[in-house]
């Protein structure tokens, strides 16, 4: 994502009104429902700002950072409040803009069906996602026929005397109520039996970190519950104001979409309403249906792509394969047919780290592989609690190994190297150059063996036991606190790191409780895909990289002074911290790199990109790797 979300407030009805937006265009309104705020939105706004449109996302009143709503008084929380509030925000801060398109979810659709009811004119068009449009029963307060259904301990019926719910929540603990809530995936109706708390929700699902928990509990700490559930309080109040709309229709396009697990869904009467033409009816400019499989209420947080049941090894025609090399299973991915291009990711990454170059190479004629290393997602058989078996002679043996058996007609192959990879690749040239035809290494520069220091005593000096490669040596202490905050967390963290400074990790609070919005490089599929295989495999594998430092050099005396003797191209982003790290810069332009890499050919800094490069400015990278690649012998 180009930019980030700026967060803005605006007085509107008396009260002031907190907003997030990003982008330029024409303008999305997101509506939210309980018990979230436009946090629930991270996903949806970074995507549209992303397609063109402006993304805006105000926390509705008695939410989040909105504050003035008189709370005490749940008469002043009607939709007529509600929808008087967005109107209000659209005329400030969009006041050319005659109709916007409008997104709802759970009691933020409530609010937009009552947007299209009373201000039709106001909105283009109305994406509905869980709460299907409930016509006005003239006969029956709303309140009155949900008790007759479901009973007393039905939670709209228990959320209703003030305070009541809220102090039973209290002694719940906020984060237990919103982890009990958030985390709701069943088709029956909630229950709340007085004075019975909730079991505690230990395991989160995977669309929802224990980051992204502590954000919302942040926020309602703060606020408290209340805000929210007077919009539930309020709900005869309606009925009493809105008779002027009996009967009538909304007469705005529309889709709907929900979960076939969310218990809206289940509701007595539901599906028969949704899918045998009453809901049409009332909603005569409905466009579409749209019923998720397996998916429960918060439909826009837990299924953020339609494809995200996809599996990534289906992907682009990519090839998967295992083979064993050096007592390892090692699994391959490949594509493509001509001179062999080995790609070899870095931490915490996979094969997958290389699927925007991947296709495109083997477009360009080559044989494109890409293994997981030693240690790395469906990679198996090294010992992980035995670091030793990590140094890079023995990934080294795994890749020559691997190319004897996948490529033995090629004496050489192309390399791309990236982070660990970077370094594998360096330790490669060095031990067989007679293997590398020309190698693109990334991010990391060739770091000659200093005979007089240790490399973890060295960095140590320099950067101070938080530094994250210190931090990573003891076995098992920085697993534990990673596995507190959840694999998708680190590893969001860690890939979205622009930070150009050295990373350091606090002991007990190795990251800060920011929440994290995914650049447009990184989606929430990607993000899946390596958390799936790190959930599985641990970070332990990878790490064993680290805690092997001091055994390379060990091991490594005979390349003491020894050069880098083939065809090489470098390239960095001027904000990674590889590139910012103390001297590297006089040594990549002063002549340092040049004289260790006599054969180094072109050295690239890209501009406004951080680590990740080959994944956040593929086409530049991709460009680089081919023009440098395709000018030299195929084989030899």
């Amino acid at each position: 994502m180009e930019g980030q979300v700026e967060h803005k407030t605006v007085p509107v009805n008396g009260i002031n009104m907190h907003f997030a937006e990003i982008g330029q265009g024409p303008l999305v309104l997101f509506i939210h429902g309980f018990p979230e705020f436009w946090y629930s939105w991270r996903h949806q706004m970074s995507f549209m700002a992303k397609q063109g449109y402006r993304a805006v996302s105000p926390d509705l009143r008695g939410y989040g950072d909105t504050t003035g709503a008189p709370k005490d008084d749940p008469s002043k929380f009607t939709t007529l409040d509600i929808v008087g509030d967005l109107v209000e925000l659209l005329n400030k801060i969009a006041p050319q803009e005659e109709k916007v398109f409008v997104v709802g979810h759970d009691w933020g659709a409530v609010a937009s069906w009552a947007l299209c009811l009373y201000r039709p004119e106001k909105v283009k068009a109305f994406v509905c996602l869980s709460v299907a449009f409930n016509p006005r029963n003239p006969m029956k307060k709303p309140l009155e026929t949900l008790r007759a259904v479901y009973g007393d301990d039905y939670y709209v019926v228990r959320f209703q005397e003030p305070g009541v719910i809220e102090g039973e929540f209290e002694k719940m603990s906020v984060k237990n109520v919103l982890k009990y809530f958030l985390t709701y995936k069943t088709p029956d109706p909630i229950y709340l039996k007085k004075g019975k708390s909730f079991e505690d929700t230990n395991k989160l699902p995977c669309w929802l970190s224990e980051e992204e928990v502590d954000f919302y509990t942040t926020k309602y700490e703060e606020t408290g519950f209340t805000g929210a559930l007077n919009f539930y309080r309020a709900i005869d109040r309606n009925w009493e104001l809105t008779s002027a709309w009996t009967g009538a229709k909304i007469q705005v396009p529309v889709k709907f979409i929900v979960g076939d697990l969310d218990l809206t869904y289940n509701a007595p009467g539901a599906k028969d309403y949704l899918h045998k033409g009453a809901f049409k009816k009332l909603v005569p400019l409905l466009d579409e249906i749209v019923v998720l499989q397996g998916v429960g209420h918060f439909i826009h947080q837990e299924n953020l792509d339609p494809d995200s049941d996809i599996k990534m090894e289906e992907v682009n025609g990519i090839e998967h394969k295992t083979m064993r090399v050096n007592g390892t299973s090692m699994h391959i991915a490949e594509m493509g047919q001509g001179p062999v291009v080995l790609f070899l990711h870095g931490f915490p990454e996979l094969w997958y780290s290389w699927r925007h170059q991947m296709p495109f190479m083997a477009a360009h004629g080559y044989r494109v592989v890409a293994p997981d290393l030693r240690g790395f997602g469906d990679t198996t058989g090294a010992t992980k609690d035995d670091f030793t078996e990590f140094t890079t002679l023995h990934v080294v043996g795994d890749l020559v190994e691997l190319l004897n058996m996948i490529a033995p007609d090629q004496e050489k192959v192309f390399v791309v190297g990236h982070d660990w990879g970077a370094m594998i690749a360096w330790s490669m040239c060095l031990y067989r150059p007679d293997k590398v035809k020309a190698l693109v290494n990334m991010s990391v520069p060739f770091i000659p063996r200093n005979p007089i220091s240790m490399p973890t005593v060295a960095l140590r000096a320099t950067y101070g036991d938080e530094y994250y490669i210190i931090r990573f040596q003891e076995p098992g202490e920085i697993e534990e606190e990673f596995a507190q905050l959840g694999t998708k967390t680190v590893l969001e963290k860690l890939l979205t790191n622009r930070n150009p400074e050295a990373l350091k990790l606090p002991k007990g609070k190795p990251f800060d409780g920011s929440p994290v919005i995914l650049p447009r490089w990184l989606t929430v599929k990607d993000v899946n895909y390596y958390a799936s295989k790190y959930e599985h495999t641990g970070f332990t594998g990878g790490l064993n990289y680290y805690r092997a430092l001091d055994l390379n050099w060990k091991l490594t005396a005979p390349w003491t002074g020894a050069k880098v003797n083939v065809p090489v191209k470098f390239i960095v982003g001027d904000l990674d911290t590889t590139y910012n790290s103390a001297g590297v810069k006089d040594y990549i332009h002063k002549g340092g790199l040049k004289k260790d890499v006599p054969l180094l050919e072109d050295v690239v800094i890209l501009k406004g990109v951080a680590h990740f490069l080959q994944q956040e400015k593929p086409d530049e990278v991709n460009n680089h790797i081919h023009v440098f690649f395709q000018g030299r012998p195929s084989s030899h």
